[in-house]
């Protein structure tokens, strides 16, 4: 069970850097073109007059689909200045509550998104703007990236619910812990292309 539960974390792991990256390309393309329309408004006399619709959808969702990319990086704001000092056979299961407690927060999300985007189909809703965009549009994209971050969650909870019986606290850690200060150098040394040696 542990193996399969772990194999399917790999693998929306993977999803997971996908959408990140994405996300992250995403952004640039807002700012790029919040840019071009200020330059464009400032000295070529005309305006897009949809930026605050688009750029809102890119935030949105660049935001959503960031969201499982940050659990797997464990980059997600963690108050961990107690979990240290806390025996490591007992840290598991404080990983685990902190993990369900954010798997039970994805839910609602997920269902505020589900709801949300459904009664958009529904009604035929488009933004009130130049665009007349269908709002089933941007709001799916943010469904999906949402859904993945609560899928993604659930599947974090079992593995280390499994793995708390084995005591494997550095599994444990690695796959949910706060991020140490070493691995934190290690990405920093590694993003300007060096390496600890």
């Amino acid at each position: 069970m542990l193996a399969t539960v772990s194999r399917l974390n790999r693998l929306i792991d993977v999803l997971a850097r996908g959408m990140n990256r994405c996300a992250g390309w995403l952004f640039v393309l807002c700012a790029l073109f919040v840019t071009f329309d200020v330059l464009a408004r400032k000295f070529l006399g005309f305006s897009s007059q949809s930026t605050t619709e688009l750029s809102g959808y890119m935030l949105g969702v660049g935001i959503a689909w960031g969201l499982a990319g940050a659990l797997d990086a464990r980059t997600h704001v963690r108050i961990d200045i107690l979990i240290q000092k806390v025996p490591p056979r007992w840290r598991g299961y404080l990983h685990w509550l902190a993990l369900a407690s954010l798997a039970v927060f994805a839910g609602f999300l997920v269902y505020g998104a589900w709801h949300t985007t459904m009664e958009s189909w529904d009604f035929r809703a488009t933004d009130n703007s130049l665009l007349k965009t269908p709002l089933v549009l941007p709001q799916g994209l943010w469904l999906v990236g949402i859904g993945v971050f609560g899928l993604m969650a659930v599947l974090r909870v079992l593995e280390v619910a499994l793995l708390l019986p084995r005591r494997d606290i550095l599994a444990i850690e690695h796959l949910t812990g706060p991020r140490s200060y070493i691995e934190e150098a290690d990405e920093a040394l590694e993003a300007i292309g060096k390496h600890r040696g």
